[in-house]
């Protein structure tokens, strides 16, 4: 595979120029944890909606973070491209004043925005406008699953009819700015049986994907599945008829990770057993073809 540097480089407006002077030219940014939404894979590093459940399960949690706004500001006129992630980005207020604040310096129009968003918020008229300003907006959506049932139960407290009508408006909006878009399904024990489907979906939507096999938290990897239901996986994938080359490729790709070794299921169920209480939640109604 591709380095990122190297993707990077084929990207004509991200290539790096002079590599006898480096400047700050990339930005990742994790402005805040705030977050809408207590995904079954995060935890309260990564969003305040975790917080009561984990310091309830181990004891501690982390708080709301943010980061100072004004300690990015010197490194705004050499940028390029500025990522950002969260939480959920689009729930950030420092996030709009920073936009404000490339905008106001002039600036916007050389920067390449790079979002990652949980797709349960649509960003207002008002920051549509911000966005028109700048090169080019990416934005990655984190779609996991096409079955409504395993959405909800995997980005807890989301709504699935919600989500899609969000999507479906990034690609209205297309037609609007210089915009495209990404998929990124974390692929888990909890989303890998319908992977396919999925993937035809964003397939069918002209949406690209990238199908990342999931390594954190370990206990919901694709790899923790019983010899049993990875057979029944493996099987489903054989038998499905693909439309899409790219959705078999990563398929396949996703088979042969969870194929690669078996890890125990102890802490699956440990987990499961207390998240399903707390949020009133049961997964064999919801997968029940692993039962």
């Amino acid at each position: 595979k591709k380095s990122l540097r190297q993707r990077y480089n084929d990207t004509k407006h991200l290539e790096i120029e002079n590599l006898d002077n480096p400047q700050i030219e990339w930005l990742e940014l994790a402005i805040s944890n705030e977050c809408n939404l207590a995904c079954r894979m995060c935890d309260s590093r990564y969003s305040t909606k975790w917080f009561e459940e984990e310091f309830e399960f181990s004891g501690k949690a982390t708080p709301l973070t943010k980061i100072n706004i004004a300690q990015i500001y010197p490194f705004v006129p050499t940028l390029k491209h500025l990522k950002i992630t969260g939480g959920e980005p689009f729930v950030t207020p420092d996030h709009w004043r920073l936009l404000d604040y490339i905008i106001d310096k002039g600036y916007a129009e050389n920067i390449y925005l790079n979002y990652s968003t949980n797709c349960t918020v649509y960003p207002k008229s008002s920051i549509v406008e911000r966005l028109k300003k700048f090169k080019w907006v990416e934005i990655a959506l984190s779609l996991d699953s096409i079955i409504p049932a395993e959405t909800e139960y995997l980005r807890f407290p989301s709504n699935h009819s919600d989500v899609i009508k969000t999507i479906e408006k990034f690609i209205l909006l297309q037609e609007e700015i210089n915009l495209k878009l990404i998929a990124r399904p974390t692929v888990s024990l909890l989303n890998i049986y319908h992977l396919p489907e999925t993937l035809e979906w964003l397939h069918n939507k002209n949406i690209r994907f990238n199908a990342t096999h999931l390594t954190f938290p370990s206990h919901l990897s694709v790899t923790v599945l019983p010899k049993e239901d990875k057979i029944a996986v493996e099987n489903k994938f054989k038998s499905f008829d693909f439309t899409s080359a790219e959705a078999k490729k990563q398929c396949d790709y996703i088979i042969n990770y969870m194929n690669s070794k078996d890890n125990p299921q102890e802490e699956f169920l440990k987990q499961t057993y207390f998240l399903d209480k707390s949020r009133k939640q049961c997964f064999a109604d919801v997968y029940d073809y692993f039962c």
